[in-house]
Order: structure tokens, then C-alpha cells, then sequence
């Protein structure tokens, strides 16, 4: 249904209509919400509709009173405009729907005290309108809205409306209990100086159903009524209300009855002012509001009188029994003043005999003193004897727990073996564990042996790791990492020893810094590889001589290099890099280095070529990566068993020199360089099946022989590569969905793969997947976290999403899809010049822009 057109105003939905025409919410012309009523021209009487919206606009603005902001009666619509009260609400289907709360809601069980508000609020609005002469003339629970406001909250609205005369037909309802019997009979007579007292009646109505929440006459009438036009409603024939019998119903009941007697005097002159308000006999009756609300205020200051001096008849028997209480207790402290001295004079007689008596007591003290001293004495030697004896068996305890961490400690550092030993020492680490974990839950019940206990953690954590259980690892290399740091914070024990747990805390921190990176957490990781740095100084450097102590050092400046290397802070790896062969000095040590000192400045040298990569210097970047390489291969092949950790590292700088290889120089000798590492890898895997990072490596590896395959002319061979990367990479992100670095490798792989069905015409294919990659790594990008500084790895992810798009388009444009290959290569543009304007004068970057950029022009 089409709503009315209102000049300057926008009609949105209907909130609420009436026998005298209909309110609309609306919007003004200036972006005012309003609510516009649009009148039914055979209900309402224009001329004194138009002169009471008149006396509204032109009196002083009263807060019970909803003002009408404009009005017009000249052409039809007739309506006129006032603020929006209510609220928006939903109904039980969802649908939203404006509510607007009136007093008709009220009348059902209101408090009283709230009742008496809304009836004070009401009576002060229609005084306000009577003193400026404008009878309301309709005044009913439904046309009083409510409004949560401290001032006022009733709003008196439908002013010289309903039953007020010079109107052709209205419909009435419950008009005639709550009018005057006189206006029902008259209804001309409300603009004829009848009105204010007539308002009263109505009034008194409201009054008394906000009180009882029932009519004060004509009840019983009323619901008989509403009962009989239910039925014929549910007949299906035209429901009537029969207004004369209501109004035959009000005349015949002229006393009001209550249906609870007053409980004071004051609700009883409540309750008079009320009848009278409702007296059928129009000289009883008062002649306007102003006279209700004057017996109002009278009866409330008489109250507020007769409070004040109940409460001064109470301040002074408050004050009686004060000075009542004052004497007694003064009585009470005479009485006790005399009792006290009765008491001391009869305590100095009892002390004076107690004198002798404690001399005699004396006496007889001394001589037990001197058989004690003689009990004491021999006591003392006993203990002595059992301190020597405990000395004894503590240093034996001691001795005890030395060799346990002796053979531990062997065990947590001898490399794990390719052959045999693998699943010799497996046995051996889980024998250890379990003899560990026997007596944890002593060492957890006793906050005495906060070392044992922390020995006991850092031990099981790294006997998990052994295991490849990461998880537990993390508990328990956690609670390690506590525990240390509960110890240093305590400062319990020698120097020497606060030495040894800042040692354990650097080391376990280094631990689960590494386990962190290798979950793509790299600024928890970065956080933990500071700490660790920052203890293992402090605990070399108090303990010098400790060997072990110092390669763990190096390793953590190694590793802190590395990932500082990896964020872009050239400078800070550089310093960190340059750590390792000070601390790793056998001038310092005292002795040739061992092969895994030697191993760790061979990674070393290998950062430090990785650092040259990414300052573009090539050449000296490929000769440093491959001294280092070789070092390490001579100390990983050379060593007996073969160290199963280190194989990895130098599976890592395999992979690392033949991507570098691969990207500057020649494919055979990056090829040659990726075959070595991959045997290196799929023996590991035998091995260690559950190994994430080998099969990471793995992936990384088949993925580069992929593409270089490609560009060999072998599509199939490099299909082959491609697919089962992508296997491994699943594999692993099945058990460690939250992995970036496994994530990125996914993408990239999955968009290299799409780039190789499309150049094989399988087109139709390669779209899904080359668009699965895209938002992979657009949703990994997005859920790293926001820095404004461009480390090589976010450039290195940005870079693989813009060949990712930039395949895409390659890939729609060979479908024919030119839409998406120009959003595609759109999309590789931006993320090109993003970068571009980043990093100057990059051949990579120009490269790939220009390249984007030329396929978009053909496009276009």
C-alpha cells in the first residue's frame, strides 16, 4: 500500500492508527526524524483543531506536553507533524517494527509510587494547557505516550480531537467511560468553556485506573461490551461498541468505590481529591486542573509539615535516651572506679605472699636448670653426630643426582644415529624419560626443591624433543623456563649457581625459541631468542670454562642472527653473526674445537652468505654459501653415528644454495645442488616418517626440481615433482594447520602447479587452483601481523602473491576469461608498484612489473 505524500516530508512505515486518522515515522526534509499523523477529514473538526494546534505552537513549551511542529488543514492530506517517541523493536518473526509506550500499558499492576508519578506528571500538563486556555478534550491512557526523561515522563498528545463536536462520523470505543457524561451528551460544549472541567473528569479516570487498574464506572458494562464484539467479530459480523449503554452504565453508578481502604490519612485525601475529581455533579466538580494540582501541593506540604514535626518529636526522644545513656554510664564508671581500687589493694596483698612463694620456687628452678643444661649437652653431641651422618648421606644423594644428569646430558647430546643406533637410542630416551617422569610427581609436591624440580622439567622437555613429541616438549620446556626464572628472581644459592640457572634458562628459552620458528611464530620466537642471548651471556660469562655452555651461547647469537637477518635489521645480524666466532675463539676455549663448534661456524659462514644474497652481491654471496656447504658436508659425513640434526642443517644449505643457484646462474648445477640434498632428506624421512621439517625441506626441494624440469621441457617429470610437493605440504599442514611458512609453500606450489596444467591447454583445471592459491596466501598475508617496515620475508610473500596473480591471469586469459586475467594482472600491478616504491631500483621487481604491465595493456 503506497503511503500519503506529505510536503517536506518522507512517510517510511506506519506506527500506529486511530479513529481519527493515522501516524506515519518519517524524515524531514533536513534529516529530522519526526512522526507525521495523517487525519481522517470525516473525524476530526478542523476550525478548532487548527485553533488549539494554533495555542499549542504560540504557548511556552511544557515537557508533559508533545508539541506540534507543523500542521496545514488547507488541502487534504490534513496532518500535522510532532517528535517521534518510542523506540524500534522486532517482532516474533524478526521484523523490525516501531513500538511507542502509552499510559494504556500502565494501568495493569503499576507500583504505587509510579502510579502517583505518572498521576502528578499528567495533572501538571493539563494545568499547564488550561492555564493557556486549551482544553484537551480527549484525554484517555492511550493518548498519553511515555518517555524515559527525569523531567517529565508522560507526553499529553491527540489534542481537540475524539468526541469533541463539529465532526461528520467517528467511530467510538471506549470513549465514553473515560469522557464526561456531560461532553457524551454534548460534545459541542468542549470549545465553549466546558472543556477544563469536563478535562478533570477525564482525569479522575485516568487517575483511578492507574491506581486499581479497572474502570471507576461502568466496568462491568465496558467488558460485557468488549465481550459481545469479540463474538460477533469471530461471526463475522460488524463489530459495534453500543456507547449509550456504557453511558446509561456511568450515570447509574454515581458513588466510587474503592477496592482497597486507604492505609493513611494522606492516600485517603488522595482518594477524596480523586472523587471529587470524578463527581457527576459539575458544581461539585473542580473547573480546571490548576484547582486539582493546588489540593495537590496543599496536600503535599501539610504531609511534609507533619513529617517535619514527627521528626523533631523523634530528635528529641533521640536525644532523652542520649542523656539517659550518658548518666548511666557515667554511674557504671564511678561504680567501676571503686571496684578497681577494691581489686588492686587485694591484689598487692596476694602479690606480697606470691613474693615468697616464687623465692622458694626459685630455688628449686636452679636445681632442674642445672639437669637440663646436663640433658642439653648430651642432646647436642647426639645431633652433631646426625649432622654428620645426614652430611654423609647427602653427599652421596648428590654424587647420585650428578651421574644421573652426567648420563642424561650424554644422552641429550649424542647425535642420533642413521643406522642401528636410531633405534637404540630412541629405547634409551624413552627408558629416561620414564625414570624421569617416576619422580616428578615428589619434586612437583615439595616447593623445597624448586632446583630438582626445574633440573627434572628441562630434562623431560628435551627428552620429548629427542622424541619428536612437540607438544610436550613446549609444557614442559615452559615450565622449565618458570621455574628457572622464579629461581634467578629469588637469588637462592651460591653466584655459581645463579650462573647455572640463568645457563638453563637461556638454554630452554633457545630451545622453544627454535620450536616457535619453525611454527612460523616469528616475533614470539624473536622475543625467546633475546632472552636467551641475554642469559646465556650472563651465565658464560660467570662460568667461562663451562664448554657446553658456550657452544649453546654461540648457537643462540647464531640463531638471533639468522631471524634478525630474516626481519630486515641488517645491522643488528651483522653484530650477532659476528658473536659466534668470538665466543667459539679456541684461544678463549683453551682446546681445538670439536666438529660441533666447527658445524657452528660453518653456519655462521652460511648466514653470512645468505646476508650477501640479500644485499644483491651474487658472486660473493654463491662462494660463501659454497665454502660453507662443504664444511658442513665434511663435518655431517665425516662424523660416526651421523648427526641426524645437523643432516637436516645441511640438507637446509643445500636447498638454500641451489635456490640461489637456480635463480642467478645455471639449472643443471642448481639441479646437481638440489640432488644432493634430496637423498639427504628421504633418508631422514625413513627414518623419522613423522619428521615436519624434513618433509618440509622435502617439499621445498621437489617443488624447485619442478620448476626446473618445466624449463628443461619435461612438463611431465615436472608435474610429477610438482604433485607430490604438494602431498608433503598437505601432510604436514594436516597436523599444523597454523603454520605460516607451511601455508606460503602450499600457495606457491599450488599456483606453479596451475601455471603448468595451463601451459599444457588443461585450462578449465588450473583456474580453481591457481585461484586457491591466491586466497591461501592473500588470507596468510593478512593474518600476520601489521608492520610498516618491509622485511625480506613479507617482501618475499608480497613478490608470490603478485606471480600468483600474475599466473592467474595468464591462466583466465588462455580460457578466454579476459574479465579476470585484467583483474588478475590488475591486481599484480598494484602489488608490483607497492613494492616498487619500496625497494629502488630492484630488477626482480621492475622485471615483474613491466612484465604484468605489458600483459594488461594487450588486454586493454
Amino acid at each position: 500500500m503506497s503511503l500519503p505524500e506529505i510536503a517536506g516530508h518522507e512517510l517510511q512505515d506506519l506506527i500506529g492508527s486511530g479513529r481519527c486518522g493515522a501516524v506515519y515515522r518519517a524524515v524531514s526534509s533536513n534529516g529530522k526524524a519526526c512522526a507525521v499523523k495523517v487525519f481522517s477529514s470525516m473525524a476530526i473538526n478542523r476550525k478548532a483543531l487548527a485553533t488549539a494546534f494554533r495555542a499549542l505552537q504560540q504557548m511556552p513549551h511544557h515537557r508533559g506536553v508533545l508539541p506540534v511542529e507543523n500542521y496545514s488543514f488547507d488541502k487534504t492530506p490534513y496532518f500535522c507533524v510532532m517528535p517521534l517517541v518510542g523506540v524500534m523493536t522486532k517482532d516474533s518473526h524478526g521484523r523490525r517494527q516501531w513500538q511507542t509506550p502509552t499510559l494504556e500499558s500502565a494501568c495493569n499492576g503499576l507500583p504505587p509510587e509510579q502510579a502517583w508519578r505518572h498521576i502528578y506528571e499528567v495533572a501538571d500538563a493539563l494545568a499547564w494547557l488550561h492555564k493557556h486556555g486549551i482544553p484537551h478534550g480527549n484525554l484517555r491512557p492511550s493518548n498519553v505516550l511515555l518517555e524515559d526523561d527525569v523531567e517529565s515522563s508522560v507526553r499529553l498528545t491527540d489534542i481537540a480531537q475524539g468526541w469533541v463536536g463539529g465532526i461528520h462520523h467517528l467511530e467510538l470505543t471506549d470513549h465514553f467511560v473515560h469522557l464526561c457524561p456531560e461532553q457524551a451528551e454534548n460534545p459541542d460544549g468542549v470549545f465553549a468553556g466546558y472543556g477544563p472541567s469536563w478535562d478533570v473528569y477525564s482525569f479522575g479516570v485516568l487517575a483511578y485506573r492507574l491506581l486499581n487498574g479497572m474502570l471507576p464506572r461502568g466496568a462491568e458494562m465496558w467488558d460485557s461490551e468488549v465481550e459481545r464484539a469479540r463474538q460477533q467479530a469471530a461471526a463475522g459480523l460488524a463489530a459495534q461498541i453500543d456507547s449509550n449503554e456504557l453511558l446509561s452504565a456511568v450515570k447509574m453508578q454515581p458513588k466510587i468505590d474503592w477496592p482497597h481502604p486507604a492505609q493513611s490519612k494522606w492516600e485517603e485525601r488522595r482518594h477524596n481529591i480523586i472523587e471529587r475529581a470524578l463527581d457527576l455533579n459539575p458544581a461539585a466538580r473542580w473547573a480546571d486542573m490548576r484547582e486539582v494540582v493546588r489540593e495537590f501541593e496543599v496536600l503535599e506540604s501539610d504531609y511534609l509539615l507533619e513529617e517535619s514535626r514527627d521528626q523533631t518529636v523523634r530528635e528529641r526522644q533521640k536525644q532523652a535516651k542520649k542523656v539517659l545513656t550518658l548518666q548511666t554510664s557515667a554511674i557504671s564508671l564511678l561504680t567501676i572506679f571503686v571496684l578497681c581500687f577494691i581489686y588492686a589493694f587485694m591484689t598487692l596483698r596476694r602479690a606480697q605472699k606470691a613474693e615468697k612463694t616464687i623465692d622458694s620456687l626459685a630455688a628449686n628452678h636452679k636445681i632442674e636448670l642445672d639437669a637440663q643444661k646436663n640433658i642439653n649437652t648430651t642432646v647436642m653431641n647426639e645431633r652433631d653426630t646426625a649432622r654428620a651422618a645426614k652430611a654423609v648421606a647427602d653427599q652421596n644423594l648428590q654424587n647420585s643426582q650428578n651421574a644421573v644428569d652426567q648420563f642424561l646430558t650424554q644422552l641429550l647430546q649424542t647425535p642420533t644415529g642413521n643406522e642401528m643406533e636410531a633405534g637404540f637410542q630412541k629405547e634409551q630416551l624413552r627408558d629416561a624419560l620414564a625414570y624421569c617422569m617416576r619422580g616428578l610427581p615428589t619434586l612437583e609436591a615439595s616447593p623445597a626443591l624448586g632446583v630438582e624440580r626445574l633440573r627434572a622439567y628441562g630434562n623431560i622437555g628435551q627428552l620429548y624433543l629427542k622424541l619428536r613429541d612437540t607438544a610436550q616438549a613446549v609444557s614442559y620446556l615452559t615450565k622449565a623456563r618458570a621455574q628457572a626464572a622464579e629461581l634467578i628472581q629469588k637469588g637462592q644459592g651460591e653466584e655459581a649457581q645463579i650462573a647455572l640457572y640463568q645457563q638453563w634458562l637461556g638454554r630452554y628459552s633457545l630451545l622453544l625459541s627454535d620450536i616457535r620458528g619453525h611454527e612460523g611464530r616469528h616475533v614470539e620466537s624473536l622475543e625467546l631468542l633475546k632472552e636467551a642471548t641475554v642469559n646465556l651471556d650472563k651465565g658464560l660469562a660467570a662460568d667461562p670454562k663451562n664448554r657446553l655452555a658456550r657452544n649453546e651461547c654461540a648457537r643462540a647469537w647464531l640463531e638471533y642472527g639468522l631471524r634478525t637477518l630474516r626481519n630486515g635489521d641488517v645491522d643488528d645480524s651483522e653484530k650477532a653473526l659476528a658473536r659466534v666466532p668470538m665466543i667459539l675463539d679456541p684461544k678463549l676455549i683453551g682446546h681445538d674445537l670439536i666438529n660441533d663448534e666447527k658445524f657452528l661456524l660453518a653456519r655462521a659462514k652460511f648466514a653470512k652468505g645468505i646476508s650477501q644474497r640479500d644485499a644483491g652481491k651474487i658472486e660473493d654471496a654463491l662462494n660463501t654459501l659454497i665454502d660453507s656447504v662443504k664444511d658442513m658436508g665434511e663435518l655431517v659425513l665425516g662424523s660416526s653415528p651421523r648427526n641426524q640434526d645437523q643432516a637436516l642443517l645441511l640438507a637446509e644449505a643445500y636447498t638454500e644454495l641451489a635456490e640461489l643457484i637456480g635463480r642467478h646462474f645455471s639449472g643443471a648445477d642448481a639441479k646437481e645442488a638440489h640432488n644432493q640434498a634430496v637423498p639427504i632428506l628421504l633418508e631422514l624421512i625413513r627414518l623419522l616418517p613423522e619428521w615436519a621439517e624434513v618433509k618440509y625441506l622435502l617439499a621445498r626441494n621437489y617443488g624447485a626440481l619442478a620448476s626446473l624440469a618445466r624449463d628443461a621441457g619435461s612438463p611431465s617429470e615436472a608435474s610429477k615433482k610438482k604433485q607430490d610437493a604438494i602431498e608433503l605440504v598437505n601432510e604436514i599442514l594436516a597436523d599444523d594447520k597454523d603454520n605460516a611458512r607451511y601455508g606460503f609453500l602450499q600457495a606457491k606450489l599450488r599456483g606453479e602447479y596451475a601455471e603448468l596444467l595451463a601451459d599444457s591447454g588443461k585450462t578449465t583445471a588450473a583456474i580453481p587452483i591457481a585461484k586457491q592459491a591466491v586466497e591461501s596466501l592473500e588470507a596468510l598475508i593478512k593474518a600476520q601481523p601489521q608492520s610498516d617496515k618491509l622485511t625480506p620475508e613479507h617482501r618475499m610473500w608480497a613478490s608470490q602473491l603478485a606471480q600468483l596473480y600474475g599466473s592467474l591471469g595468464h591462466t583466465s586469459e588462455k580460457a578466454g576469461n579476459k574479465t579476470e586475467a585484467r583483474a588478475a594482472f590488475s591486481n599484480a600491478v598494484a602489488i608490483w608498484e607497492k613494492l616498487a616504491g619500496a625497494i629502488a631500483n630492484d630488477e626482480a621487481i621492475q622485471n615483474g612489473l613491466s612484465w604484468s604491465k605489458g600483459r594488461l595493456a594487450k588486454l586493454k
